[in-house]
């Protein structure tokens, strides 16, 4: 009896098994597919063994026995082959949607089980000659027909929808239908060649190296699962509408020194460690420096994180660890309801944005992200997108609001300001987008985009033989600290052939001591080739003096708020009198914005104002607008 391929193939699935058992999952849909998949190879090849050794000792038992023996091996074959579609469309049968989702797994399962039946029924016969022995007859026909029917749905899948699954499962699922259907046509025309149930073996072999062994998603580092298959785990929970929360643990860093990077790796280390005892969470190792742990129970989250810090605290007497933890102390970011996100792309937007690099600022080691949270991020996402459409459909508009000149009565400068015009033809105003475009970095392509169109329209209609000396633009911190700001506005300024004279950037005192440094810089080299600036908003917030001492400003412009407190409030006018006088005596001029009546605006001029700027002179403009305006008002 030669059964060394079935003998062999039993020792690899074994081996498997217990060593699949062994490892961690995340009882993915998948992993729990190609462990069942594991359980019918093994049956199959126990089966082929039986029915082998049966067949050689017919003699000795019922042939009822021996016949039913058969019978079932040929049924495992099928059970095998449905197993392997059944792992195969694990992943891809969200992409139909969940109706025909239902109707495919329905027609699957019902066809399994009538070749189970018709299998059943159906007589099998089986062959001894000394050397070589085999089953045959209708039913082992049967048996050939439905598994070559799986392995067809099974390549069609792959085929069809390969766009959604990995190249990986795709090759490795091609690679092992080829084997079988191999190994199936040879023992198919020399059937004393029992390789079928062996092949089925190296397939789950194949399939195992290549995407399911567990240590494949285990980090090296810490030994927790890794950051590669989070997005998976979550889209696992979601697809199969499985409730959970989730833990973010990330770490306060202050500099980013070696010396510091070590405690960093000593505390993630020390804390990893701990984690191991976290039996109700499956944690996830990130290679941004932070765990993330997710929970089946709410409690759980809850009694986890007390464990934690009651962790934390019982270590503090180690001086190494303590010292980590006063410098390093763990921040919680918390999620306590999955049903806040809509899926696993909105969930990784979460984490994306809501565990910051720095905690320095924040009142509390935690914070807990609810609907509100969520509606507030979809929200910037959702300007964030309007303004990159609007750039990319030329919807980005630009508005002029004049400036009037006290000394000389005209109107000597306007002050550009963008304007976001939707498809309905409504118009998006700046305190809608611009904090939330600083925030996520995209105020330097509209930046770019809004001083593109300001100096086509200086050069388009050479506004200074209106009157105007200046045209203020609005200049964002990421924009003015760049070094490559200064080479790229005075590029701009000559190929439009646009003396910098004529341009003025407003800068805010809302910036860090190094960006204050590298804009400084950047201004001074400006200021050499004759474009000048001034402090915008000056009032606004907690003003600091030391912005007009310290940046090469020529401008101070009071904030509108500050402007109407000085009609109304004694002490905001004795501040007011205070500023115009200290920036008169520093040759600095004064802006005061805000002016809507004829009242206001006689005050303003008694008080010595330089410039003033308001409704009472006109709301911001369109560029024809601007240009009538100006015509009527300076020539």
């Amino acid at each position: 009896m030669n059964i060394y391929t079935q003998v062999c193939g039993l020792i690899i699935v074994v081996l498997l098994l217990v060593f699949y058992r062994k490892q961690p999952t995340m009882g993915l849909s998948s992993e729990k597919r190609f462990i069942t998949t594991l359980y019918a190879i093994l049956g199959c090849v126990v089966l082929d063994i039986a029915s082998c050794f049966l067949i050689v000792n017919a003699s000795k038992y019922n042939s009822t026995i021996v016949l039913v023996t058969c019978k079932l091996y040929l049924l495992s074959l099928q059970t095998v082959s449905y197993c392997a579609l059944a792992y195969t469309v694990a992943d891809i049968f969200r992409y139909f949607g969940s109706e025909f989702e239902k109707f495919l797994g329905r027609l699957f399962r019902y066809s399994f089980i009538i070749g189970l039946f018709i299998t059943t029924y159906l007589p099998v016969e089986y062959y001894y000659d000394g050397r070589y022995l085999y089953s045959y007859g209708k039913a082992a026909i049967a048996t050939y027909i439905f598994v070559a029917i799986h392995i067809i749905l099974i390549i069609a899948s792959t085929m069809v929808l390969k766009n959604h699954i990995k190249q990986q499962k795709t090759n490795a699922l091609l690679i092992w239908m080829l084997i079988w259907i191999c190994s199936a046509v040879i023992q198919f025309f020399k059937p004393q060649l029992l390789i079928v149930s062996f092949s089925a073996c190296i397939g789950a072999l194949i399939m195992f190296f290549e995407l399911e062994n567990p240590q494949s998603v285990i980090s090296r580092k810490t030994g927790h699962f890794s950051s590669a298959v989070i997005y998976d785990y979550l889209d696992y929970l979601y697809k199969s509408k499985t409730p959970f929360s989730a833990m973010i643990i990330s770490f306060n860093t202050l500099n980013d020194t070696s010396s510091e990077n070590k405690i960093l790796r000593k505390t993630i280390n020390t804390l990893s460690d701990f984690l191991f005892s976290i039996k109700a969470a499956k944690v996830f190792d990130t290679a941004e420096g932070y765990f993330f742990l997710i929970f089946n129970n709410k409690d759980f989250l809850e009694n986890t994180k007390f464990k934690i810090e009651t962790y934390f605290q019982s270590i503090e007497d180690n001086p190494d660890i303590a010292y980590a933890y006063t410098l390093l102390h763990p921040y919680y970011t918390i999620i306590p309801d999955s049903h806040i996100a809509a899926d696993a792309d909105d969930l990784m937007l979460l984490v994306t944005n809501f565990v910051p690099n720095n905690h320095n600022n924040l009142i509390t080691n935690e914070v807990i992200i609810d609907k509100d949270a969520m509606a507030l991020l979809r929200n910037r996402k959702q300007v964030e997108k309007m303004v990159i459409s609007a750039m990319e459909d030329n919807r980005i508009e630009v508005h002029y609001q004049p400036i009037y000149n006290i000394a000389s009565g005209i109107f000597s400068g306007i002050e550009a300001l963008v304007r976001i015009r939707l498809n309905d033809g409504t118009l998006v105003y700046p305190n809608d987008f611009i904090p939330i475009v600083e925030e996520t970095g995209r105020i330097v392509p509209l930046s770019d985009t809004i001083y593109k169109n300001v100096l086509s329209f200086i050069k388009s209609y050479r506004i200074e033989k209106l009157g105007i000396e200046k045209v203020e633009l609005n200049l964002s911190v990421k924009h003015g600290e760049s070094p490559v700001f200064v080479s790229r506005i005075l590029e701009a300024l000559q190929k439009e052939a646009i003396e910098p004279k004529l341009i003025n950037f407003e800068i805010t005192e809302t910036y860090s001591i190094r960006s204050k440094e590298n804009l400084a810089k950047n201004m001074e080299k400006l200021k050499e080739h004759g474009i000048s600036f001034s402090l915008d908003d000056f009032g606004a917030g907690s003003s600091n003096l030391n912005y007009i001492v310290d940046m090469p400003v020529d401008i101070v412009k009071l904030d509108m708020h500050l402007t109407e407190e000085y009609f109304t409030n004694a002490k905001a006018k004795a501040i007011v009198k205070t500023v115009v006088d200290m920036a008169h005596s520093m040759g600095l001029r004064i802006i005061a914005e805000g002016i809507e009546t004829k009242q206001q605006l006689d005050e303003m001029k008694s008080l010595g104002v330089d410039y003033l700027q308001g409704y009472y002179f006109s709301h911001p403009l369109p560029e024809h607008e601007i240009l009538k305006f100006l015509q009527q008002n300076n020539l």
